[in-house]
């Protein structure tokens, strides 16, 4: 199979992230499958991640450190920005592109037919995501991982993910979202999202609402688990605000919590290699920072995925905390399932201008939705690259054109702005972790 073949071969699958109706949840699937090719996400340690924001981020910074310190280590993430083989990521991998690390077109075409393969005679094939996470854990049991990183997609309980037995559980930031697949209640969507909580596993949370930390609580005292909450030294961030540093300090958190583990002795870890897995973690599309030249000018551009209100939260706090003199044009697209309401009632009022357009994934919203559902009027533009044209056009020295409302988006803008890019680096020094171990009652 080469590598164009095995891309089409996933588009004929049924696939949640382009349309949501028709889409039957559950493990069955893929717990069947993954029997028949030997269980291979029983041949690795895992590390699952799951939350509403920032989880991608956790994990981000966790896998850059297990690979500083030199393990042979995954990592599994979704969606992805630009190659699809962004998603399944490990140390010992060299490529170019976005990352330096994504599977090679050869292996991940070679993991696609063994799976199309094996599916040719299955009436109810796996979904594009089923099939892509265990693309990731045969690869990984193949390539013989010290540790895997392992993001859910959606939700925990029903996510295709939650067939690993972890070493570590980690729960980052939970807010309302996905009300339709998760429940219209904090209380639900937390409950869904604590299914990944293991008996045996170690079970490390950010700082959560307090509806959200009684579940969490409830759900490690029926698996009798460790539980342990991560805090800062200050509290200058909201609870909702997933910030660079917040999930830096969750992620310093499975490495603290390590010696009460006997983590330290399989997997040990130096404070030096923490600072360089830090230093060198990149996050693309996430507070990204880029200038881009027009017409022999300099256009300063704020690159954010923000897909729900908590996020814009932590966005616009950003802006107003480093950028508060800036004259702010918005380029704006969101999925339609997506509370666009309530992220425009956020942003909306600390932009000068709005430009709404459109990325190519059959749930973006039109223009005509994104104007009514926001209230306001806008320009509209076919594309990102229009858009970019239109807010650079009008731009002066003091503008800052911020992107903003899908990671479809943010990835289209990337390739759009064919800029070079480079990590931000988190800064992580300003607070002392807190490790705070709750052993549930029994």
């Amino acid at each position: 199979m080469l590598y164009s073949e095995a891309i089409t071969y996933l588009d004929s699958l049924c696939n949640y992230e382009q349309n949501r109706r028709d889409y039957d949840f559950g493990l069955k699937r893929i717990k069947k499958f993954l029997q028949g090719v030997g269980n291979p996400q029983r041949k690795f340690l895992s590390i699952h991640i799951a939350g509403s924001n920032g989880k991608g981020t956790v994990g981000n910074f966790i896998y850059s450190v297990l690979k500083e310190k030199g393990y042979r280590v995954g990592f599994f993430s979704s969606p992805h920005l630009i190659s699809i083989r962004e998603r399944i990521r490990a140390s010992f991998n060299s490529s170019q592109g976005l990352f330096n690390d994504i599977i090679s077109r050869r292996n991940f075409a070679d993991l696609i037919e063994k799976i199309a393969f094996t599916e040719r005679t299955n009436k109810d094939k796996l979904t594009f995501f089923e099939t892509l996470t265990v693309a990731a854990f045969l690869y990984f049991a193949a390539e013989d991982v010290d540790l895997a990183v392992i993001e859910t997609g959606l939700g925990g309980r029903l996510d295709a993910t939650n067939v690993l037995n972890p070493l570590i559980c980690v729960l980052s930031p939970i807010t309302l979202e996905h009300y339709q697949e998760l429940g219209n209640s904090l209380t639900k969507i937390a409950r869904e999202k604590v299914g990944i909580i293991k008996r045996g596993a170690c079970v490390i949370f950010a700082r959560q609402k307090e509806e959200v930390k009684k579940v969490i609580e409830k759900r490690c005292r029926e698996k009798k688990t460790e539980l342990f909450e991560v805090r800062l030294g200050h509290t200058k961030h909201a609870v909702d605000f997933p910030s660079e540093e917040i999930m830096a300090q969750v992620s310093i958190g499975n490495f603290s919590i390590a010696d009460t583990r006997n983590w330290c002795s399989r997997f040990p870890v130096s404070q030096k290699a923490i600072k360089r897995g830090f230093r060198n973690a990149y996050w693309p599309g996430r507070l990204e920072r880029i200038s881009i030249t027009k017409r022999n000018r300099d256009y300063q551009i704020l690159l954010d995925g923000a897909h729900n209100p908590s996020g814009a939260e932590f966005l616009k706090k950003v802006i107003e905390r480093q950028f508060p003199f800036r004259q702010i044009t918005l380029i704006f697209s969101a999925c339609r399932d997506k509370d666009i309401e309530g992220i425009s009632r956020v942003i909306f009022p600390i932009c000068k201008r709005v430009i709404f357009t459109r990325f190519k994934n059959p749930r973006c919203e039109t223009i005509k939705e994104l104007r009514k559902r926001t209230g306001v009027q806008g320009e509209g533009t076919g594309n990102i690259k229009e858009a970019l044209e239109l807010a650079c056009k009008s731009a002066s020295t003091n503008t800052l054109i911020l992107i903003t409302g899908s990671l479809y988006l943010a990835g289209e803008a990337l390739q759009a702005t064919s800029h070079k890019l480079q990590a931000n680096k988190p800064q992580t020094s300003s607070s002392k972790v807190q490790v705070k171990n709750k052993k549930p009652e029994t």
